[in-house]
């Protein structure tokens, strides 16, 4: 499997030859679910149950109310994290 740092460095890349940088709403929810892994080690994709990005806000539905509260303990730090790791701001709000 592909590390997401790698994709979204070949799409800098291209960038930076001329072609303009856009992220998907898909890219961004697994750039959001890989900060979010590594700020919560346990973790898993099927415990996020659907997500959803309108106007640079990401609204998430997980499975468990358990996982709800760890999301919202620290999503200012998985923001961070995920704006990090997209390079630029993509996420401006996180709603559980």
């Amino acid at each position: 499997m592909k590390n997401i740092q790698d994709i979204l460095k070949r799409k800098t890349s291209r960038e930076a030859k001329g072609v303009k940088k856009y992220l998907d709403e898909k890219t961004i929810s697994r750039v959001f679910l890989e900060a979010a892994k590594a700020e919560i080690k346990s973790l898993e994709d099927a415990d996020i149950r659907e997500m959803n990005l309108k106007e640079q806000t990401l609204y998430i539905k997980t499975a468990h109310p358990v996982v709800s509260s760890e999301l919202f303990l620290r999503k200012e730090q998985i923001l961070e994290e995920a704006n990090k790791i997209a390079g630029t701001r993509v996420i401006e709000k996180i709603i559980i």
